[in-house]
């Protein structure tokens, strides 16, 4: 098997995720829930470490109700990348909302540490929806 058959199954695995998280996050942006855990299972099946679609995973289940699967996902994305702002705020509001002393560590020992504007992949999920919903208000009101 020579290094070129090995970059071209590493870009075809990229590109499926890059589909697949694409695919995941349309799922929840028209808040269709089920297939946003559907979308993400599917890209953890073949990218177990991949905390981005483990922490949209933690927002389906959580908009769907299922707070302990939730709490499960980003205990699993906070394990995985201990430097995880997403997972560590989710679980923090989570662990509150349940009434329950976290299971794991949050970090409260660490200095905080703030997510940069520019660091857009650090940037939490549902202020990407909401900027993605207003984006869209703004434009139906200028279509008006």
């Amino acid at each position: 098997m020579s290094s070129d058959t090995n970059v071209t199954k590493y870009q075809i695995k990229e590109e499926l995720r890059r589909q697949w998280s694409g695919k995941a996050v349309e799922m929840a942006l028209m808040s269709r829930w089920d297939d946003a855990v559907q979308a993400n299972q599917q890209i953890l099946e073949v990218f177990p470490d991949d905390t981005q679609a483990r922490n949209r995973l933690g927002k389906a289940y959580y908009e769907l109700g299922r707070l302990e699967d939730a709490l499960s996902a980003y205990e699993q994305s906070l394990l995985k990348q201990p430097t995880n702002n997403i997972a560590r705020k989710r679980l923090a509001d989570l662990y509150a909302q349940l009434n329950r002393e976290p299971a794991i560590k949050l970090g409260e020992g660490m200095p905080a540490i703030e997510i940069a504007e520019e660091e857009a992949e650090e940037a939490e999920f549902e202020d990407y929806l909401e900027e993605e919903e207003s984006e869209s208000s703004v434009e139906e009101d200028t279509s008006d």
